[in-house]
């Protein structure tokens, strides 16, 4: 086995990883290593999930630092996007029309 195949093989493992790391934290859903049989096994399964979300965590905070993300909270998104709307069905009027100057800086 070639350099570049074994590098190329730990990447994709890495990323596999990660991405079970972030099903984790986005949903809850963790892979359940009770179905190995091996004690070793699922110690280093359970290493390597750990592996994963370090990588995981890392890159977040990388995102979060480099100042092209930023966070968005849906929920208080939708409710604002729906209050404007119904203020709009309601009196006609668009919401940003209520604000004072200084408010849009």
């Amino acid at each position: 086995m070639s350099l570049g195949k074994l590098f190329h093989y730990s990447v994709d493992l890495v990323l596999i990883s990660i991405i079970l790391a972030g099903i984790h934290r986005n949903t809850g859903l963790q892979f359940d290593v009770s179905h190995f049989s091996s004690v070793d096994f699922r110690r280093w399964f359970g290493n390597y999930l750990g592996f994963g979300e370090a990588c995981y965590d890392k890159i977040v905070s990388l995102l979060r630092m480099s100042g092209y993300f930023k966070q968005r909270n849906l929920i208080l998104d939708n409710l604002k996007n729906a209050g404007a709307q119904y203020l709009k069905e309601q009196t006609g009027r668009d919401l940003r029309d209520y604000k004072t100057t200084k408010d849009l800086d």
